[in-house]
């Protein structure tokens, strides 16, 4: 048997790898069987056919939950933007005389939407799940601000719904 993240030969069943001190089962470098070098994407080794799949082979399957919720985040964060320009301009000069009260609510829509954008981008690349999962509730705080925008409700929901489903599927860091 050898080592799938240094390559080292290993005798017996060894819970961990004298050479690297990984789980002898872990990593994605070589075949457990032959020593073969591999991706993280090898299935079953060219060398000498054995499986090599593991956890790195499922996460690469559900690169579409953080992507999707990256996608609706960002949907969700441009009509946040766009509304709260509107709010804000609105508000401000409905309540000119008042110091402008009404603009700050509509810059409050608009932080909110801009922390959505960011996360969506976060989750497009697959890192940060917290950012993320906060910008998919700022996301919908922003559509009950905006006097229960459905839209941006429904997106900021599915959001939440893809980056908590998929949390696996995120870079650890």
């Amino acid at each position: 048997m050898f080592c799938r993240n240094c390559g080292k030969e290993l005798t017996g069943s060894p819970e961990i790898c004298t050479e690297c001190g990984a789980k002898p089962m872990n990593g994605t470098s070589y075949c457990p069987n032959c020593a073969a070098p591999t991706t993280e994407l090898t299935e079953i080794c060219p060398k000498c056919g054995a499986r090599v799949a593991g956890k790195v082979a499922e996460k690469a399957g559900g690169t579409w939950m953080p992507l999707t919720a990256g996608i609706l985040n960002l949907v969700a964060g441009a009509i946040g933007v766009i509304f709260g320009i509107i709010a804000a301009v609105i508000g401000g000069l409905v309540t000119f005389f008042i110091a402008g009260v009404g603009a700050a609510y509509g810059v409050v829509v608009i932080i909110l939407a801009i922390v959505a954008i960011v996360a969506g981008i976060s989750a497009i690349k697959r890192e940060k799940w917290g950012l993320v999962l906060t910008g998919s509730i700022c996301a919908l705080v922003a559509g009950i601000l905006l006097i229960w925008f459905s839209l941006i409700i429904i997106l900021a929901i599915a959001a939440i719904v893809f980056t908590i489903l998929g949390k696996k599927h995120f870079e650890p860091r």
